[in-house]
C-alpha cells in the first residue's frame, strides 16, 4: 500500500504540487491543496501488474500496481483514470518536551469505492516530532530536522506564527495526504 501511495503521490507532485505551508496556532490549523491528474489507460499488463497511462500532454507513464489493488482486471484499455492528490498540514505548535526523541508514526487507511469500475481513496496520516534547525523571518520559513537526520524547509503563512519558536525547540507536526482514484469507461461515441 505504501508503494501505491508513494507512486501516486509522485504523479501528483509531478503535476506541480509545492511544499506545504506551516503555521503556528494555539488551535490546530489545517491548510491543504489538491492536484488532479487525468490519464487514459494505454495498456494493462496483468502478469507484471503494470498499467501504462497516457497523460493529456501525450506522455506515457508506466506504473506498478501493488497487490492491494484488487480490481486491476476491471481496468481496460481506453478507460480514463482520474487521480486526485490532496495534502494538508495540521500543525499545532505545542512544543514537545526538549528531551523528547525525534521520530514519528504513520497510519494508512484504504476506502474502496463501489461501482462498476475500480475506485477508492488511500489516506496516510503521519505525526512526527521534529527539531527546529533555523528560522528565516524574511521569507518567512522554518527548517526542521527529522529523526533520520534529514532537514526540510517550509514556508510559514504569517511571520507572527514564528514568535516563541527558536532553533533547538522540538515541535509536533501532523501531516495528512490522500490519493483518490476513479476509473471510468471511455465516453460513448
Amino acid at each position: 500500500m505504501k508503494s501505491l501511495f508513494r507512486v501516486l503521490a509522485l504523479v501528483a507532485l509531478a503535476a506541480g504540487l509545492g511544499n506545504p505551508i506551516l503555521a503556528q496556532e494555539k488551535k490546530p490549523l489545517t491548510m491543504g491543496q489538491t492536484v488532479s491528474v487525468t490519464a487514459t489507460v494505454e495498456s494493462v499488463d496483468m502478469g507484471n501488474r503494470i498499467i501504462t497511462l497516457k497523460g493529456t500532454d501525450g506522455k506515457l507513464v508506466a506504473m506498478e500496481v501493488p497487490d492491494a489493488v484488487k480490481r486491476l482486471s476491471d481496468v481496460k484499455v481506453g478507460d480514463t483514470l482520474t487521480i486526485k492528490y490532496t495534502e494538508s498540514l495540521v500543525l499545532q505548535v505545542k512544543k514537545a518536551d526538549a528531551d523528547s526523541k525525534l521520530g514519528g508514526s504513520a497510519a494508512s487507511d484504504v476506502t474502496r469505492g463501489k461501482g462498476e469500475k475500480p475506485s477508492g481513496t488511500v489516506t496516510q496520516t503521519t505525526t512526527a516530532t521534529v527539531a527546529v534547525e533555523s528560522i528565516d523571518a524574511k521569507i518567512p520559513s522554518i527548517t526542521v530536522r527529522k529523526a533520520d537526520g534529514s532537514t526540510q524547509s517550509y514556508r510559514v503563512k504569517d511571520p507572527k506564527n514564528l514568535e516563541g519558536v527558536k532553533p533547538g525547540d522540538h515541535i509536533v507536526v501532523t501531516y495528512r495526504e490522500a490519493v483518490a482514484l476513479q476509473v471510468s469507461a471511455p465516453p460513448a461515441k
